[in-house]
């Protein structure tokens, strides 16, 4: 009877132990899916934060000799962090640590603009500091599924002129980026 008694305790705790450990792992993923949202928000929050910054970055990934020599020197830095930002997610992704829901919610942002002409400049100059299969991935991105950030407020003036907001991917893709405003003091 003891031996029994003792069995069951032992297969209670077992159990109990799982449900810690399942506990403990969903709370892990939890966390690590709120980190990598936290920092595409801090990226985009960062960017919005600075007047001139978000048409540099607009106009760098279509085109990246347009800028002058401060203007490039800005959006280095800030394709860095882009696409480091967007890296940490894909790893996680890779590694299960985030759901697919996840990554496919935010990777056609990323492929938006790391199929730009300016963004595959820029990425072909830093190759090494980016991991290799990310890289990988990037080629294989589809860009035309979301309009590049500069032509969004040009969909919403067609709606208004009673036209239909979806133009064709190729359309949109083609059209330049606005100028960049004059940030010289």
């Amino acid at each position: 009877m003891a031996e029994a008694i003792g069995a069951a305790a032992v297969v209670a705790s077992l159990i109990y132990l799982a449900l810690q450990i399942r506990s403990g792992a969903k709370a892990f993923k939890t966390e690590y899916r709120d980190a990598a949202m936290r920092s595409l928000m801090e990226w985009s929050h960062h960017v919005m934060g600075d007047k001139d910054l978000p048409w540099i970055f607009q106009r760098g990934c279509h085109d990246f000799q347009s800028l002058d020599e401060r203007d490039r020197a800005r959006l280095v830095h800030t394709m860095y962090s882009f696409f480091k930002v967007y890296e940490n997610l894909y790893l996680h992704y890779l590694d299960g640590v985030i759901g697919c829901e996840l990554w496919e919610a935010n990777s056609s942002v990323l492929a938006t603009y790391s199929t730009q002409p300016g963004a595959q400049y820029f990425l072909s100059l830093r190759q090494k500091a980016y991991d290799p299969g990310f890289l990988e991935m990037l080629k294989t991105l589809d860009g035309s599924t979301m309009a590049p950030g500069h032509l969004v407020s040009r969909l919403a003036d067609t709606e208004e002129a009673g036209a239909e907001a979806s133009a064709p991917a190729d359309v949109l893709r083609s059209a330049p980026p606005p100028p960049v405003p004059n940030s010289s003091p």
